[in-house]
């Protein structure tokens, strides 16, 4: 019986996304021929990390597949760079695949966040799958099956609509929690204290949907509370209180 293997992987990149995709597939048996990074330092020290040379030119990094893990705004630069024979995955999540001009290109996003370099890849997290040629599909899916990765072949539309969700559900939820740190900050609270609430927030939305979990003043119509907090904050944050608050009032407003 004929197994089949998973192709061979050059990466490009020694962020965030590099580091995590690149530790992940070295501890499947996944062949890593060669990074590339025009930060020296930390692609060496990513090379090293996954046993494997270390390129200082784009032209010169080959494998079955290149593995492009820059920004969004580098990667048409990065891409011209690479031979057109050469297969190439990126892992961009608002970059439309037909924008690029490469006939062997497809997309590999990874729907996650990634906060560092060091992490421990004990967790899944789900892959977006792009490419027009069935080839270079069948390869992305042999990665993910080999990696123990959920995936969804996807369009770029579709992963462009993936990419604003994730933005709302991670990007400003972050935010909302720094904000909240730094208020607490300013008025020598202890986030010690607050934090259970944190945790019990996250507990029920992964419970039951968000909608049902809804409590506080917008959510009750009590706009005394809500023009009182108002003027405890600074204009900046008081914009942000403001709109929740309005949307919150907004999306309740029949049940009040």
């Amino acid at each position: 019986m004929n197994v089949k293997t998973s192709p061979s992987i050059a990466i490009i990149g020694s962020g965030r996304v590099a580091n995590a995709i690149g530790v992940l597939f070295k501890s499947k048996g996944i062949q890593i021929e060669a990074v590339h990074s025009r930060n020296k330092d930390s692609g060496q020290a990513l090379s090293l990390k996954l046993d494997c040379s270390f390129v200082t030119e784009i032209e010169a990094v080959v494998a079955d597949i290149v593995l492009v893990c820059v920004s969004d705004d580098a990667i048409h630069h990065v891409i011209k760079k690479i031979s057109p024979h050469q297969k190439v995955l990126y892992t961009a999540g608002s970059v439309e695949l037909d924008s690029l001009d490469h006939k062997k290109c497809g997309v590999f996003y990874p729907l996650q966040t990634f906060t560092d370099k060091d992490q421990s890849l004990t967790y899944h997290f789900p892959m977006l799958l792009e490419a027009h040629q069935e080839e270079l599909m069948n390869e992305m899916i042999l990665l993910c099956v080999q990696s123990g990765l959920h995936f969804e072949k996807c369009s770029s539309n579709r992963r462009k609509q993936y990419h604003l969700v994730a933005v709302l559900l991670n990007n400003f939820v972050n935010h909302l929690v720094y904000l909240s740190q730094e208020e607490a900050n300013k008025r020598g609270l202890s986030w010690d204290v607050l934090e259970p609430l944190l945790e019990k927030t996250l507990t029920s939305i992964k419970q039951s949907k968000a909608k049902e979990n809804q409590t506080g003043p917008a959510r009750r119509g009590d706009l005394k509370i809500l023009a009182k907090h108002e003027e405890m904050l600074d204009e900046s944050t008081k914009k942000i209180y403001r709109q929740l608050s309005e949307s919150i009032l907004n999306t309740y407003k029949n049940e009040l």
